[in-house]
């Protein structure tokens, strides 16, 4: 009888080491994704992968990042020059993207990449899209 009582204790021991392990990967994963920047939330789908994909949305100088929101990855799933992205208009969406209410869908051009982003979210995306670092295309006219 104590030798399975300890055996449980054991059991219940690694099971508590995981989940604290888990939960402790998911906050350093996290910290180190933002990197002192500002993360959105959003959801991407593709032709190939119709299904919307929660993750997590980074604005880079001139890179637009998304980082799924579960994984073990620590670099961007998918990452898009600022130049190269191609914001379509965006459309309210009749379906539940689970974690965005009342999210709206924008197509990015040739990527053939649908994106589900918060009004809110959108806006921000839109306005960095449409801005510019400075010195870069300087002589636009």
């Amino acid at each position: 009888m104590v030798g399975a009582l300890h055996l449980v204790e054991l059991v219940v021991a690694a099971c508590l080491v995981v989940v604290v392990a888990s939960l402790a990967f998911v906050w350093l994963r996290r910290r180190h994704i933002a990197q002192g920047r500002t993360l959105m939330l959003g959801a991407m789908r593709t032709s190939a992968e119709p299904r919307w994909r929660l993750g997590l949305i980074r604005l880079r100088g001139d890179r637009f990042e998304w980082f799924s929101v579960v994984g073990p990855r620590l670099g961007p799933e998918r990452s898009w020059l600022r130049h190269d992205l191609d914001l379509g208009a965006p459309q309210r969406l009749t379906e539940v993207v689970a974690g965005l209410p009342d999210a709206v869908a924008v197509t990015t051009g040739r990527h053939e990449v649908e994106l589900a982003l918060t009004p809110s979210t959108y806006t921000a995306v839109r306005a960095w899209h449409e801005s510019s670092p400075p010195g870069f295309n300087v002589n636009v006219a």
